[in-house]
Parts: structure tokens; C-alpha cells; sequence
């Protein structure tokens, strides 16, 4: 290689000193090529990241962005590294399954976070690889929705009270059933009292809201009438508590019916959870690596923009928002249920009048002879041997039963008052409304 390199120099050089200098030369150009090579061989690395661990809420949508990674002082060319960086994870997301007021599944739903675990982000350019640690943890409290206050009518057992038709959750995991602390709460005297609720999710959790509990006098009821109170949804759709009356027909399993007598307090009871719980309609944010990055993200979005064919936007990321609809309700009147009865009014009670005839009887031992001639020549025969006088007088034969007198008359009984009932015409419910796109670099339209 030297020699010839050394022949083309000699080509153009007629004089010996002249070949000794085209050699120093060619050993100078010798060494500026390997020079050279040494240059290109010190390259830096590529794929410089700010952090390669993340830990992400439970909620929290996951980055798997590289541009929200790589450390923009550290990386050169970052707009090639950013659009030629290959991605490969092994997240796994949350699937929420969504049923009907019965029970059966209507539709399954694929979030976009992750399931609370550990998982990989793996980044390859070229030849070179990262890898992110993701740690996907729940360490926030379900969010309890209650009543400030409700009413309760005195005597009424709350060990049977259906709390969890009050009481509303929002928690991005499953929860375990609403605790109810009662112990202050005395249901046998009127007054009012504090009442505590808590709940606790699968990553034990826990949140607890203080009420206050009024406990109110029963309304008087009719015959076939009880006491009860009753769960409604008011027209801006919050629950709360009615005391009212019912037809002992007309009571729900959700009415909680009074007793007549005290009862006892149990102190802490538990109420199911099934269809007091929600899940949150959108993720709680999206985790990135702490540091720079921003400005790797900054630098790649300015870049991009300059750049079209660098970067092209794919605005495939809904922004959304939750609108709030309030129950639409309407008051039905119920009329009054009675029935006719039919009963006897005695204008004259029954009674036995005495029937009376004239006997011959004697004076001192009254014995009676009866009536008519035959008694008088007995009377004599008996005055003869004894001696006693004897007379005619009325004596009692018997009796003549005269019937009541009555008469039949009809009323109108209640069997039910009438009374107006609110009426849920449309449950009140969220709705997750798209506003706008973005792209996943962060640009909006």
C-alpha cells in the first residue's frame, strides 16, 4: 500500500530529494487517514435516556414515546433517533367489563393503562438498546360521594339498612364492601347523630366520610300502612333519604321499614358495594420519566415542525371531558284505593216479652192449680184437706221473643291515600365527551 502510494507521488517527482520529500509527505498522509478513522470510531452513544426506571399510579397512562426518554443534551441528531427508534413492551391494560342493570355483560372495554405490575420498555437504534423498568403501583383511596345528612325514622334496624344504595365510589380498582361505623348512632331516640362509612379497594386503600344521621319521628300510618325510608335520586341526580309511608304491598327490598318497638345497635355493619362503584371514565395522566426530557420533547416537537418529513402528526389521541346529565324526572298521581263495606245498624235490640194468665193458686202454700173450672174443684179439694183459702191470680206462662230491628248501610274505607310520587325518567349519568385530537408528540388540533 505504501509503495504504491509511493509510485504515484514519485510520478509526478523528477529529483531524488524530491522522492524523500514526496515519502515524508506520503507518511504524513499516511497518518492523517488513520487519524481519521479514530475520529469516526469515538462516536457517542445514541440512545442517552434521563431515567431508566419509571413508577407510574395506577390510572396513569404509560409513555412509551421515546422522545419523552431520550436526554436531548446528551443525543445528538435526536429527530433521526426519534423517528428511526424501534419500540417493543410488554404492558398489559386494563379490560373493563360493563353489564346491564341484570347482571349480564354488555360490552368489554380495553383502557389505556396499565394493570398495576412491573413491566419492560424496550428501545432499540441500530445496534443499540435500552431498557425502562416500569413499576405500575395503586397507592391512592377510592373517592366516596354521600349525602352530607340523611333521615332515618326512629326504630329502624340498620344492621338491614341498605347503605350502599346512598353511598357512591370511584376507584380505578376493585373494592371491598362499605364499612358502616353505628356505634354513635342511637335509632331508639330522636335526634341527630354521627355516622362513619369507609371502604377499602384490593390494594388496601382506604377512604372514610363522616354523615350526619337524623332520626325522626314515624309518620302516623293506617291499618295495612308501615313506616319505612326509601333511597331516591333527587333531580340534580344525588341520593338521599325520604321518610315516608307505604301499603305493606307496596314495600321494596330497598326500603328499610321501621319497627314499632326499640331495637338493638350492632355498632359496625357491612352493605354491599355491587352497585354503589364506578370506575374513573379516563386515565388520571400520563407518567413520564422525571429530568430533561421535557426538552427532549420540546426539541423533537420544534424539530418536527420544521421538519415535515421528519416527523408527521397522527392526531389518533381523543381529548376528552365528562358533561353531566341530570335525572329527568316527572311527579305521577296516585289516587286514593278504597273499597265499600256493608254493615247492620240495630235500631232495636231482640228482647223476650212475659205472656200472663189467670190461675187458681192457693194463698199459703202456692201451690198453682192452674186455669179454668177443673183448677177450682182442685183448689177446693186441696182447701178441704188443708184448710188454706185460695184465689184467682195472674201467675207468668211463658215469654214471647220479639227480634231486633235492624237496618244495612255502606261506607267507603281507604285502603290507600292518595299520594304524587317523583318518578326517574332517565337515571342521571356521565358522559365522556371527545373535545379535540392530539398527537402523540404532545400537538393539539
Amino acid at each position: 500500500m505504501e509503495t504504491k502510494k509511493q509510485n504515484i507521488i514519485e510520478k509526478y517527482l523528477d529529483t531524488k530529494q524530491k522522492k524523500i520529500v514526496a515519502g515524508c509527505l506520503a507518511g504524513v498522509l499516511v497518518i492523517g487517514v488513520a487519524g481519521a478513522v479514530v475520529l469516526n470510531s469515538n462516536g457517542s452513544k445514541n440512545l442517552v435516556l434521563t431515567a431508566n426506571e419509571v413508577g407510574a399510579e395506577f390510572g396513569q397512562k404509560v409513555s412509551t414515546n421515546v422522545a419523552d426518554y431520550l436526554d436531548a443534551n446528551k443525543v445528538d441528531n435526536l429527530d433521526k433517533i426519534i423517528k428511526d427508534t424501534k419500540e417493543k413492551d410488554n404492558l398489559k391494560y386494563v379490560t373493563v367489563t360493563n353489564k346491564d342493570e341484570q347482571g349480564n355483560v354488555v360490552s368489554k372495554e380495553e383502557k389505556d393503562y396499565p394493570k398495576v405490575g412491573n413491566y419492560e420498555i424496550n428501545f432499540t437504534y441500530k445496534k443499540e438498546k435500552q431498557t425502562v423498568k416500569v413499576t405500575v403501583k395503586d397507592t391512592t383511596a377510592p373517592e366516596i360521594t354521600a349525602p352530607d345528612s340523611i333521615d332515618v325514622i326512629q326504630y329502624t334496624d340498620l344492621s338491614t339498612f341498605n347503605f350502599g344504595e346512598l353511598l357512591q365510589a370511584t376507584d380505578y380498582s376493585d373494592v371491598k364492601d362499605w364499612k358502616i361505623d353505628t356505634s354513635k348512632v342511637d335509632v331508639n331516640t330522636i335526634g341527630s347523630y354521627e355516622l362513619k362509612v369507609s371502604i377499602q379497594d384490593k390494594y388496601k386503600n382506604k377512604a372514610s366520610k363522616k354523615l350526619k344521621v337524623n332520626i325522626v319521628q314515624a309518620p302516623a300510618v293506617a291499618e295495612g300502612e308501615v313506616a319505612v325510608t326509601e333511597v331516591v335520586t333527587d333531580e340534580n341526580g344525588n341520593k338521599k333519604t325520604v321518610v315516608t309511608k307505604k301499603a305493606s304491598s307496596e314495600v321494596s327490598k330497598n326500603d328499610a321499614v321501621a319497627s314499632t318497638s326499640p331495637v338493638s345497635n350492632k355498632g359496625t355493619v357491612n352493605s354491599s358495594s355491587n352497585a354503589s362503584v364506578s370506575k374513573p371514565t379516563t386515565n388520571s395522566g400520563t407518567s413520564k420519566p422525571s429530568g430533561n426530557n421535557t426538552s427532549s420533547s420540546n426539541s423533537s416537537n420544534n424539530s418536527s415542525s420544521s421538519k415535515g418529513d421528519e416527523h408527521k402528526h397522527n392526531y389518533n389521541i381523543p381529548i376528552t371531558k365528562t358533561v353531566h346529565h341530570d335525572a329527568v324526572t316527572k311527579v305521577v298521581h296516585h289516587d286514593a284505593v278504597t273499597r265499600q263495606e256493608t254493615y247492620t245498624v240495630v235500631d232495636k235490640e231482640a228482647y223476650d216479652e212475659p205472656v200472663y194468665e189467670t190461675h187458681v193458686v192457693c194463698k199459703v202454700c202456692g201451690q198453682d192449680f192452674g186455669k179454668g173450672s177443673e183448677a177450682s174443684l182442685n183448689a177446693g179439694d186441696h182447701s178441704a184437706i188443708t184448710g188454706h183459702s185460695y184465689h184467682s191470680t195472674k201467675v207468668q206462662a211463658g215469654t214471647k221473643h220479639h227480634d231486633a230491628v235492624t237496618h244495612q248501610e255502606t261506607k267507603t274505607v281507604v285502603v290507600t291515600p292518595a299520594y304524587d310520587e317523583t318518578v326517574v325518567v332517565k337515571q342521571a349519568y356521565d358522559e365522556t365527551v371527545t373535545t379535540g385530537y392530539k398527537c402523540s408528540c404532545g400537538a393539539t388540533k
